[in-house]
């Protein structure tokens, strides 16, 4: 392993330093402080051997076919609103979910309401049952409690 700085690593593997330090995160290579304040990296001989044989990692820029900007246009624009179909079609999809979520819910609610009104109407027929026994009871107990007159019974004693 050979220790390298940051400027060492992009001059040999012809990068700028910033991509260097994001290269030495990136592969979480050792680093440490060294006594000149510099930081140091240790760098495989595999990497380094690696970059030696293919060259830079920044290619020289060739020469580059003119293009048609409203064809470059047109496609940044097409893949743009193919993104966005695929957005709004998971937005319908989600959608979709929600809704028939929402009609589950509704129908669970409904039967929940028909459950309570045919309990209303049982306890409306068990108040009335209640109250024609309280009637009655109470029918029966002013008979009973009735004061009599004990006349008819001194005739024929």
């Amino acid at each position: 392993m050979d220790s390298l700085t940051y400027g060492e690593i992009a001059e040999r593997f012809g990068l700028e330093r910033e991509a260097a330090r994001q290269l030495v995160k990136r592969r979480r290579w050792p680093k440490w402080k060294a006594n000149d304040g510099q930081v140091r990296v240790s760098v495989p001989e595999d990497a380094l051997n690696d970059r030696s044989e293919s060259g830079s990692m920044i290619q020289e820029p060739g020469p580059q076919p003119v293009s048609d900007p409203v064809s470059d246009v047109s496609a940044v624009l097409s893949r743009h609103i193919e993104r966005l179909e695929a957005q709004l079609d998971a937005v319908r999809l989600e959608l979709r979910q929600e809704i028939e979520t929402l009609k589950k819910e509704r129908d669970a609610a409904l039967a929940r309401s028909a459950d309570r009104d045919i309990v209303a109407v049982q306890l409306d027929a068990l108040k009335a049952a209640l109250d024609a026994a309280h009637s009655d009871r109470d029918r029966w107990h002013a008979a009973a409690t009735a004061r009599r007159s004990w006349w008819p019974w001194r005739r024929t004693a």
